[in-house]
């Protein structure tokens, strides 16, 4: 099992940054951009990316997100 990875990103025109968990991918397959079906849509700006747990809690109170995807 690999550590998860989150990610967190938002819409070009959107105002709320999203925050999404991912699990057995790497962080090379995130950012790639010749990929046919992206993990993150090409219209999302990236803000950060934290590889691990404690990274959950942090971007939450940084970008006030409730939810995860």
């Amino acid at each position: 099992m690999k550590i998860p990875i989150y990610v967190v990103h938002k819409p070009k025109r959107a105002k709320k940054w999203r925050l999404a968990r991912i699990e057995n991918k790497l962080v090379d397959d995130i950012l790639a951009m010749n990929k046919r079906k992206p993990l993150i849509p090409y219209n999302h700006d990236i803000e950060i990316i934290g590889v691990g747990e404690i990274f959950e809690e942090k971007y939450k109170e940084k970008y006030k997100i409730k939810e995860i995807e």
